[in-house]
């Protein structure tokens, strides 16, 4: 089979393309020939060598993806044909993962494609949506009525994370620096969107001034480094705060007095803590929710298998929702 591995932790360029013995499934594990995989920034941290836990090399990255079943042992519900999706697992972390035409699966991490969902939609869909309800739902506590702000709004998790937080009845407002994906967030959904390519003080400002004063009961942090601070001040009394990602920086400085009087609540989401059943469960109810609004997985662009160079460097830029590779 063709597959991207990893030989040695660094620059993104120390992934190559290479020809290497199928896989063979173990007990409990299902084997699956993928159609398409999506790439997250957690892939890129893997393969610089800053992300914890990872596999031993030589390692393929890649934790999402869709396609068919090869074979399924016996009692798993799963058969020859089948079309499915991988749900939070240590595929692509601890075990090799989907940026490959095959890989093996723990029976309990795997999921049939939902009714009326394409391949490329199913790729696009798993650990970002996981991770929003999760953000969202699990630990955030979101209630209708609430509102929510979400920074980084344009990336994957961004994306998921407005389509869920409508669907469950919150008013929200997204933050984004581009001008052209303030658009497509509004087309998406979001009932706000601000600029945040400026002073921080001027976005909070800006985000006040559209809320009439007020502010958020719950801010979705995917940038890290100064922005949590934002996302603090931003936030009204008893207000949560759920940090996702650090892409803007993995050191924070916080004004501790207004954490305290506002009783703003910190936490870290983190999808990998999901135990398999949590995400059986979790996955129905993220389907049922989408399938309740209408809504579906954003794609923004799919790559070819040649060209995962490519989609990384895409992935870093300009995009709108999940960059995925096409497998077969």
């Amino acid at each position: 089979m063709e597959a991207w591995r990893l030989s040695e932790f660094g620059d993104i360029q120390n992934l190559k393309l290479g020809e290497y013995d199928d896989p063979a499934p173990g007990d409990g594990e299902v084997l699956i020939r993928l159609k398409f995989a999506a790439l997250n920034p957690a892939d890129r941290l893997l393969v610089e060598g800053t992300y914890p836990g990872a596999g031993e090399l030589p390692l393929t990255v890649g934790r999402d993806g869709a396609g068919e079943v090869v074979s399924a042992p016996d009692g798993s519900g799963f058969a020859a044909g089948d079309s499915v999706l991988i749900l939070r697992s240590p595929v692509g972390v601890s075990r090799q993962g989907t940026l490959a035409e095959l890989v093996t699966v723990p029976a309990e991490c795997v999921t049939r494609l939902p009714k009326g969902w394409t391949f490329e939609e199913g790729a696009a869909s798993s650990v970002v949506y996981l991770t929003a309800w999760k953000a969202l739902k699990v630990q955030g506590r979101l209630k209708s009525g609430e509102t929510v702000v979400i920074n980084g709004a344009s990336g994957g998790v961004g994306v998921a994370s407005i389509q869920v937080a409508k669907a469950l009845g919150a008013r929200v407002v997204a933050l984004s620096r581009d001008s052209e994906k303030r658009k497509h967030l509004m087309e998406l959904g979001a009932d706000i969107v601000v600029d945040s390519s400026g002073a921080l003080a001027d976005m909070e400002g800006e985000v006040k001034k559209a809320l009439d004063g007020g502010g958020a009961d719950l801010v979705i942090e995917n940038l890290g480094g100064p922005f949590l601070q934002s996302s603090v001040n931003l936030c009204n009394l008893n207000g949560r705060v759920m940090v996702i990602g650090l892409l803007a920086g993995r050191k924070s400085e916080l004004t501790m007095g207004l954490v305290l009087f506002k009783q703003v609540r910190i936490e870290g989401v983190h999808v990998g803590k999901y135990t398999a059943t949590e995400t059986q469960e979790a996955w129905s109810y993220v389907v049922d929710t989408l399938n309740k609004a209408g809504v579906k997985p954003v794609v923004d662009k799919v790559y070819p298998m040649e060209s995962v160079q490519e989609a990384f460097a895409h992935l870093s830029g300009n995009h709108i929702g999940k960059v995925l590779v096409q497998i077969q």
